[in-house]
């Protein structure tokens, strides 16, 4: 299932930045591709567990660029970036995951992305199966070696947890900061390396899907704008 998963999505390369962006223009580029780029959860939040719980996983993931391509001087881009994840993840004790992704080579250089989670699962109702966790993530990532990104954020999210069925929803706060490369190819402006600091309301929904230990998870996340992602994984 993860080969079939591999080469049914593709990563494309894409030209995303565009060129002679101003202060505000920077702003909005960092708000969509700084925080599209984030860390997903993509998997139930329920823990993995001690010595023994460990995830592995590929994901693709989307950004629009509609919104991108309508600034500075404008690009003749594709409407939306897809580049695929790989997810490495680790149970330890008193329910907190640690999970770690990166974009595998080979994969066209358009876009480089590495990040992780810290994952605790804090309270599980005793009525029902739910469950309320803490999720601390932080990612960086490069686009066509003319931008990159430091994306970190805190979100509290709830789950039910069924016996093949996981939804889980959340909300939190995000803050990405973006360096945008200047000089006779860059992208600025003024001609000059310049940066933007940026901050966000963060919303998700997925749902994770579970059969024996592969589970298929799917993910939307909202902050400027809302950006999709798929997910093939085993838990073990």
């Amino acid at each position: 299932m993860l080969f079939i998963f591999l080469i049914s999505w593709r990563a494309y390369a894409v030209t995303a930045v565009p060129k002679n962006l101003t202060a505000s223009d920077r702003e909005a580029a960092l708000n969509i591709l700084g925080f599209g780029s984030a860390a997903k959860l993509l998997s139930s939040p329920y823990p993995l567990g001690g010595y023994d719980g460990v995830e592995v996983g590929v994901s693709s993931e989307y950004i629009p660029l509609a919104d991108v391509a309508s600034l500075g001087a404008k690009s003749t881009s594709r409407n939306d970036l897809n580049y695929l994840n790989v997810t490495l993840g680790k149970g330890l004790f008193y329910n907190v995951d640690v999970l770690l992704q990166f974009t595998p080579m080979p994969q066209d250089e358009s876009v480089s992305v590495f990040g992780g989670q810290l994952r605790w699962s804090f309270y599980e109702t005793k009525f029902m199966p739910a469950a309320l966790s803490l999720v601390v993530h932080g990612s960086g990532a490069n686009f066509n070696n003319l931008l990159g990104t430091h994306t970190t954020g805190l979100d509290l999210v709830g789950s039910v947890n069924m016996k093949d069925v996981s939804l889980f929803f959340g909300a939190g706060q995000a803050r990405s900061v973006g360096t945008f490369i200047g000089g006779t190819d860059g992208v600025t402006d003024t001609g000059n390396s310049e940066t933007a600091d940026v901050s966000s309301p963060h919303t998700v929904f997925g749902i994770s899907v579970k059969m024996a230990s592969v589970f298929v998870a799917l993910e939307v996340d909202r902050y400027v704008q809302s950006t999709y992602a798929g997910k093939v994984g085993i838990r073990f």
